[in-house]
């Protein structure tokens, strides 16, 4: 039996998907694929074969992993950028979006040293007028605080807005409804002196609802939104939840449910991991986490879920 003449027959009978490039024997297959892979512009792309990858992490794999794929790692090591994965056609059009394409550490005059001060306040609150471009977004971070009779409830302590300019617009401790059991100092560094004066819960919702409606009415938001400002964060179903709050699903735009910031097998990464890996540092958490979600490496499109 010539088992040689078979084999390319076998390989020509097979379906390859156009996207990411895998194989299967039978059509159905392929057509089943498509169906549950949801391939789309906005997966990570590599820039030499086109293959679509679900994650920034799998697009790294593939470029400079052990396994990665020889031609495109040699082409990406020569004329690609280590930040945002994309091709170029010469070192010096290289060179001259390298330049452009990075992002900065927060200075201490800047944002980080702006929510230093605003959390040496005992009252925490900091309030105001947003100014940025247009209604554009607004990120938001919590932190939480153990309570109830085991510790086993995360009651909110406290909230920060920052708009797409990276300014404080919204900054104060919360009291929980709940005793507390924990304050988790070395996470949160908040004690029991900075939620002795806090906003009550309520309050705090009323605000930061005021700011996310900016003016438009609930009937506009709930259809198409209006001058409404999208809500960014990291798991902001459990922060959302926390501040006994709801804000329509299309409004949301989620860092931890973002596929191609997923690992591989599309769980989620923690926030550390996330302002460490586009940031390269992890101080000032709170803040650096509002500024990753609001730059260049993530896009807000209506199309992100």
């Amino acid at each position: 039996m010539d088992t040689g003449s078979d084999h390319p027959e076998t390989l020509a009978r097979r379906h390859k998907c156009p996207a990411c490039f895998k194989q299967f024997k039978r059509k159905e297959h392929l057509i089943e694929h498509l169906k549950v892979s949801y391939h789309s512009v906005h997966q990570p792309k590599c820039g030499v074969c086109q293959k679509h990858c679900k994650t920034y992490e799998s697009l790294h794999e593939h470029l400079t992993g052990p396994l990665r794929k020889a031609c495109c790692s040699k082409i990406f090591s020569d004329l690609g950028c280590s930040l945002c994965f994309k091709i170029f056609d010469n070192p010096n059009s290289l060179t001259k979006h390298k330049e452009g394409c990075c992002l900065s550490a927060p200075a201490p005059s800047g944002i980080a040293m702006r929510c230093a001060e605003s959390q040496e306040k005992i009252s925490g609150v900091v309030v105001k007028n947003h100014t940025g471009r247009g209604h554009g977004a607004v990120a938001m971070d919590c932190e939480m605080v153990s309570g109830g009779d085991n510790g086993s409830l995360n009651l909110c302590a406290r909230v920060c807005l920052i708009d797409e300019d990276e300014n404080i617009i919204f900054h104060t401790h919360v009291q929980p409804q709940f005793p507390i059991t924990n304050y988790r100092y070395d996470i949160t560094g908040l004690t029991e002196e900075h939620l002795k004066d806090a906003m009550a819960l309520n309050e705090v919702r009323d605000k930061i609802l005021q700011i996310l409606y900016n003016g438009e009415s609930v009937e506009k938001l709930r259809l198409d939104g209006g001058k409404a400002r999208l809500l960014v964060g990291h798991d902001l179903e459990h922060d959302l939840d926390c501040l006994r709050m709801n804000y329509p699903e299309h409004m949301l735009r989620d860092t931890a449910k973002y596929c191609p910031l997923m690992k591989t097998n599309l769980v989620s990464h923690s926030l550390k991991y996330l302002t460490r890996t586009y940031l390269g540092q992890v101080t000032c958490v709170l803040v650096l986490f509002c500024k990753l979600i609001l730059s260049n490496v993530i896009f807000i499109s209506p199309a992100i879920p």
